[in-house]
């Protein structure tokens, strides 16, 4: 079977969430398939990475200056047709072969229309629910996503497969002395931190964990600091207005994103992860967390308990108190942060990108 797979999504030199399953899913398939053909598809130069794969894995370049998957790529699709083709965000061209399977990530912006800059906003939603209703078969990262589908496009739910993400193999717990050197590159103390990785944008819900961070600092004499982890999204303005106003700069720590070989040792060096946001559509930061042994603080809604299991604390997004109570929660006590690190561990390995490849490759098959 020829299997089409648009890469240029992994081919970014720094990754974020959809990019990273995007280059694990391709090197995984790479290890479980040898009997199919696969097309990678790329605007721009591969990458080093992609040009080691096995011999049944063909690299495309095929440059195009705008419009890249709605115009150059549906037209190579059309010269050069495959038996199955695979997109790993919800993006389908409209020009597509019978046989396509799209991976939705999450629905965001029909939840919060308000957080969204209007151009994206228009092409995302008029993008996805065509690609939901287009496609042969939907790939959902979480049992939360899929529901979303089933309920706002009224899609068969027969049409889509859970397909978790997984965590990477160099997520797990270190030792002080493997971490803290990398801690000193940005200023930082072991287990003296409060950690958030993400994007910097409304739906992350950073405002609020902020006021409950403050409150803290100011009912308990906190003397962890608050490190944000994460680029500059969409609408980042009043985010940054926030950190200004509370004149907190030296217990707030900015670090915009950080290289994935530091993420590791950021995890382990890091009293808990919190991510308080108000939508995940699966949530990479505390899967990864977990696995390092860093006790985790999420919100109670979305795909987020699906993610921790009862290895997390499930905090109401929308309640300052409820944030600020559940990282003082863990932050105090000793024997939780213990037992929720050993259950941490055991969740996270319930999620490994071998597996998503399976799954993902047993979907494509459906196909044949």
């Amino acid at each position: 079977m020829r299997i089409g797979l648009e890469a240029e999504r992994a081919n970014l030199p720094d990754p974020t969430g959809v990019e990273h399953y995007a280059s694990e899913l391709i090197r995984n398939l790479a290890s479980l398939d040898t009997k199919n053909e696969y097309n990678l598809y790329f605007r721009t130069q591969p990458l080093e990475k992609f040009k080691h794969l096995p011999n049944n894995f063909r690299l495309r370049l095929i440059p195009f200056p705008k419009f890249w998957t709605q115009t150059r790529l549906a037209f190579e699709l059309l010269l050069h047709p495959v038996d199955v083709f695979m997109l790993p965000i919800q993006a389908l061209p409209f020009i597509h072969p019978k046989n396509s399977v799209i991976t939705v990530h999450d629905i965001a912006y029909e939840f919060f229309p308000e957080a969204f800059p209007k151009f994206m906003l228009f092409y995302l939603k008029l993008t996805t629910r065509f690609g939901v209703r287009a496609a042969k078969k939907i790939i959902a990262v979480s049992e939360s996503t899929k529901n979303d589908i089933v309920k706002q496009y009224h899609i068969d739910p027969k049409k889509i497969t859970v397909v978790h993400l997984g965590v990477g193999e160099g997520y797990k717990p270190l030792p002080y002395e493997q971490v803290q050197p990398v801690l000193d590159n940005f200023g930082l103390s072991f287990k003296k931190y409060i950690l958030f990785i993400g994007t910097m944008q409304p739906r992350k819900n950073l405002v609020r964990l902020m006021e409950a961070y403050i409150s803290l600092r100011q009912k308990h004499h906190l003397e962890e600091k608050l490190v944000i982890c994460g680029r500059r999204g969409w609408l980042w303005e009043p985010i940054l207005k926030k950190i200004k106003e509370v004149n907190l700069s030296d217990a707030i720590k900015f670090l915009d994103y950080v290289d994935d070989a530091d993420l590791p040792a950021l995890y382990n060096g890091a009293s808990l992860l919190t991510l308080p946001a108000l939508y995940e559509g699966f949530g990479l930061p505390p899967l990864e967390a977990m696995a390092c042994g860093t006790p985790v603080v999420v919100s109670n809604i979305s795909s987020l308990p699906e993610v921790v299991g009862d290895a997390g604390v499930l905090v109401d997004p929308n309640s300052v108190n409820s944030i600020a109570e559940g990282l003082l929660r863990v932050l105090i006590d000793k024997n939780l942060q213990n037992e929720m690190s050993k259950k941490g561990i055991e969740q996270a390995k319930k999620f490994t990108w071998s597996a998503t490849a399976r799954k993902t490759l047993e979907v494509l098959e459906s196909l044949k």
